[in-house]
């Protein structure tokens, strides 16, 4: 007969998780249970919910299901909900069960990989040989395709990212480029051999491509003379997202109109050589059936190609990762190309900011978050001791049974 020592919480697993992370959970004496949510039918969904202690969930479906068993059928057995995907606590309706969110922040490795890679594809003019190449045209022509070898990388906004500043110097300089930043509240860049320059200005003057890591100092001073001479042929990769439903990108880009507009008839307008901005993906978890004034999806889409939207554009926008995005979301963000090719500028990449995040950097936070879970069981197990009578038999094994349909 087992004694109460041996009492394991347990976790329904109900959307695929990294072999890692269930390696982790299993080493830390959690007894992992599995159950597709989106195969199985809610009566066995709530028959395992049941007798579970902890339950693991990654998609916004799921999540929507586990809400609505849970209203109905509520388990005091289960002690939290852990969701191993940024976005997908924000569906779950349940106030009664903590719930458990991975911190899904990119790795400062994972986004200078970025940086470097905008920076090639940009510099390459890819973007536009790509779409020349599906429309059937082979454009041989080489004019504003450069090499990033011996050209100069500036970077803004080391303070606040530093790791990340550093990484993107490293394989800046690995590439055969020279490296300078601004930093002011920092004595020196601590790896490689970036060169610290005295003002935003000199980075501008001195910079063939600007990393924007952080655009809190550039957006809060108006471009100067100096710096609108110097962006011409400038490319720029914007990396600063903010979780402000895309007012940081937007002032951004108000701050770049008015750098790139010539101030009188006679200046010659600016010519950027292109730019990559890392825009927000939080709003793609908001659900369009809220705010397209009870409009069909037929409807919606002749609205937006009546703007002067083609289908290619269109299709860039209106889904994303965690489900269809909302209408304004989709006229905010084609507001964006629209504002930029106004400027003139036709080499533009605008990345989703989940696109930062890579699977090794997603490993690395599940695992981390798997040993918060279990550090989470060990208060399951004191307080499923603390409720144990001794005198009573317990069989770790034990699973309640279907009767007529109803769960005991």
């Amino acid at each position: 007969m087992p004694s109460c020592d041996s009492l394991r919480p347990t976790m329904l697993i109900l959307d695929d998780l990294p072999q890692s992370c269930k390696d982790v959970l299993a080493s830390g004496g959690i007894q992992l249970e599995f159950l597709d949510a989106h195969k199985a039918s809610y009566a066995e969904i709530q028959l395992r919910m049941s007798y579970c202690n902890l339950i693991a969930i990654r998609t916004r479906k799921t999540a929507e299901i586990i809400s609505y068993l849970l209203s109905y059928w509520p388990t005091s057995r289960l002690h939290a909900i852990a969701c191993f995907e940024g976005g997908v606590a924000s569906a779950l309706t349940i106030s009664h069960i903590p719930i458990l969110s991975l911190d899904s922040t990119p790795s400062p490795y994972a986004v200078s990989e970025l940086c470097l890679s905008l920076t090639i594809i940009l510099s390459r003019q890819l973007l536009s040989r790509n779409r020349q190449a599906h429309n059937g045209v082979w454009n041989k022509d080489h004019v504003n395709c450069h090499e990033v070898r011996n050209k100069t990388l500036g970077i803004l906004g080391v303070e606040s990212n530093q790791v990340c500043g550093h990484q993107t110097g490293i394989l800046a300089q690995a590439l055969g480029m020279r490296v300078i930043a601004h930093t002011p509240r920092l004595h020196m860049m601590t790896h490689g051999c970036t060169t610290n320059v005295k003002d935003l200005t000199t980075v501008a003057q001195q910079a063939d491509f600007m990393v924007i890591l952080d655009d809190q100092d550039l957006v809060e001073n108006p471009p100067s003379v100096q710096v609108r001479k110097s962006l011409q042929g400038q490319i720029l990769i914007h990396t600063s997202v903010g979780d402000d439903d895309g007012q940081r990108t937007k002032k951004f880009l108000d701050w770049l109109e008015k750098a790139v507009t010539p101030a009188s008839e006679q200046e010659t307008p600016i010519q950027l050589g292109g730019v990559a901005i890392v825009v927000p993906s939080n709003d793609f978890d908001e659900d369009m059936s809220t705010s397209n004034g009870g409009q069909t999806q037929r409807e919606i889409e002749e609205e937006i190609m009546d703007e002067g939207y083609s289908t290619e554009d269109y299709a860039c926008f209106k889904t994303g990762r965690y489900g269809r995005a909302s209408t304004e979301v989709q006229k905010r963000r084609l507001a964006w190309r629209d504002q930029l090719q106004r400027l003139g500028i036709e080499n533009v990449a605008l990345i989703p900011q989940h696109a930062l995040g890579t699977m090794e950097s997603y490993e690395a936070n599940a695992n981390k978050f798997a040993h918060q879970i279990i550090d989470l069981s060990k208060q399951v197990i004191a307080q499923m001791r603390s409720n144990v009578d001794p005198t009573v038999p317990h069989y770790p094994s034990e699973r309640p049974v279907r009767l007529s349909g109803m769960v005991c």
